[in-house]
């Protein structure tokens, strides 16, 4: 009974597929969410449906689509069958398409007038040869010959009057050639660009593969539906960038979230809802097992013979317990997890271990294979700003700012453009993993915080029955503050540590200085008022060998 109602079934289902009818619907691209690697499109139709099984065509889709991956539903009063993605090649013609009629009377017109003014043209040249032919018999004319002055002066009349007459005649008839011939190459450059135009536009074009998504619809009725398709495309993908700006010292860093939007996948994304995630659709879902640990005694091998034999006898004992296992899983086959489907990766549109921004405008994508800039969010952070001074290397003042607030912004590793009161400083790296809660960023040089080191005194002493020498240095650092606000200022300096145990070094003063015995390193932290100074001096003793040569400077 059950084998007689599959086969009623499936004879009804291929009467309903021969019988369906097939309409290409005019679908738009309304919402793109673009991961770290890849992208999901989502396609929107309308759609009349007629009584019966209807075949839906959603034309010139991505060839890089995950198969696996297509998503449909729908709204109305029909039933969803079936759902394919299928490569369509035309049928090629060699053929060209006809030219519109109105076409071909402008270019009908054209060659006409091109005609006329060839004829125009013939008649002026006419007109010519015989006025040079006139004026050559004038001018070859020399049998005047007459004893009568008053007949040679009639003569002479004669031949000026009729001379000037013939070229008055002969410019007219340039000047009218001249003309045709203007018109004339304007009418043939019309009727050049006019075929030009018409043998690249109809012209037999060949036809190209495209791709479609084929869904298989039954009504009982005729109904009016829209049908959602989505799928995973290659080829896409974003990447996250940042600028930092300050607008000065007492003011917070504003962080300008960008991305950088990549896709080549063959469908142009136009005026549509951008969304980022920082989702891999790419990477397995599946919940990895750990295998068994087996723990034996190590052998070293000897010799070549014997690592060959001792490598073959290994991949045995390997190949042994990879089958061995296998029969252990097929036995315990009841406790495999199921597998996934690459349609479970199209589904995860919410998921905690992951950052989702929706961008607030719509944008337009080209598939160009170019980077597009979008912008995500503005955040501004609370900033923590001194300046650094090292007199010792360098004789400017440094600000840097430590910024906070980097936790709940959901980073990516990423460039940063620093900007510092509308000038570009430079670039750094923001990596979430590694910074901590603050970054510390360098803003550039200041002048108008000045600094002098000097060595304002050195002594030498011989210590009495030694071979040793002691030597004394007194440095004395004066800063002077130009702004005009006060500043946290940071001083580094330090004293030399020994690498060899003849070499005894002591800090004798300091002032208020912090001190690293371990490294050396001192330095001084406070806050300048505007257009004050501030001294500080450090001293301190290197005991050595003086028969040998120490570098103290």
């Amino acid at each position: 009974m059950k084998k007689l109602i599959s086969t009623i079934m499936l004879v009804v289902i291929a009467n309903m597929a021969f019988t369906a009818t097939r309409t290409t619907v005019n679908s738009k691209i309304k919402n793109v969410t673009v991961f770290l690697n890849g992208a999901q499109i989502f396609r929107k139709a309308s759609v009349n449906l007629k009584k019966g099984v209807t075949e839906i065509v959603f034309d010139s889709i991505s060839s890089s689509i995950n198969a696996n991956s297509i998503q449909v539903k729908g709204k109305g009063n029909y039933t969803i069958l079936e759902t394919k993605y299928k490569y369509f090649q035309p049928t090629s013609s060699t053929i060209p398409p006809a030219i519109p009629k109105n076409i071909l009377d402008k270019i009908q017109h054209t060659q006409d007038s091109l005609d006329f003014v060839n004829f125009d043209l013939e008649e002026v040249k006419y007109k010519k040869d015989v006025l040079e032919l006139e004026k050559q018999l004038l001018v070859g004319n020399k049998s005047m010959k007459s004893d009568s002055l008053a007949l040679l002066k009639d003569a002479m009349s004669f031949f000026r009057a009729k001379y000037n007459d013939i070229n008055a005649t002969l410019i007219k008839v340039k000047k009218q050639e001249y003309q045709l011939n203007k018109t004339k190459n304007r009418l043939q450059t019309r009727l050049n660009k006019i075929n030009t135009n018409n043998a690249q536009k109809y012209k037999a074009k060949p036809s190209y593969p495209r791709y479609q998504i084929v869904v298989t619809v039954s009504a009982n009725d005729p109904t009016p539906g829209v049908l959602d398709v989505n799928y995973l495309v290659a080829n896409a993908s974003w990447t996250p960038k940042y600028d930092l700006r300050a607008s000065g010292v007492n003011e917070p860093i504003e962080l300008t979230y960008k991305a950088n939007v990549y896709q080549n996948s063959g469908e142009n994304w136009d005026n549509v809802k951008l969304k980022l995630s920082t989702n891999n659709p790419n990477k397995s879902k599946v919940k990895p097992v750990l295998p068994i640990w087996y723990l034996n005694y190590y052998s070293p091998n000897y010799g070549y013979n014997n690592r060959k034999s001792k490598s073959g006898m290994a991949i045995i004992q390997r190949s042994t317990e990879a089958a061995k296992s296998l029969d252990d899983y097929s036995e315990k086959e009841e406790e495999l997890p199921i597998a996934t489907t690459s349609a479970y990766y199209a589904s995860m549109n919410e998921n905690l271990t992951n950052i989702e921004f929706d961008l607030g405008i719509a944008y337009s994508i080209p598939s160009d294979g170019q980077n597009h800039l979008v912008a995500v969010k503005n955040e501004k952070l609370d900033a923590k700003y001194q300046y650094y001074m090292v007199p010792k290397l360098d004789k400017d003042a440094f600000l840097v700012a430590d910024v906070r607030g980097f936790e709940g912004l959901s980073l990516l590793p990423a460039s940063a453009n620093i900007y510092f009161e509308g000038t570009f400083i430079g670039e750094t790296m923001l990596n979430p993993d590694v910074m901590g809660d603050s970054l510390a960023l360098t803003l550039g040089r200041d002048e108008r915080i000045s600094i002098r080191r000097k060595l304002v005194k050195e002594e030498k002493k011989d210590k009495f029955l030694a071979d040793k020498q002691l030597k004394y240095f007194t440095y004395e650092l004066e800063v002077k503050n130009h702004r005009p606000n006060n500043v946290d200022i940071i001083i580094e300096d330090h004293i030399p540590v020994p690498n060899n145990e003849d070499i005894k070094v002591g800090l004798l003063s300091y002032g208020k200085a912090d001190y690293i015995e371990k490294t050396g390193m001192l330095s001084w932290k406070f806050t300048l008022p505007s257009k004050q100074n501030k001294k500080m001096e450090f001293k301190y003793s290197v005991e050595y060998n003086k028969d040998k040569q120490i570098a103290l400077k």
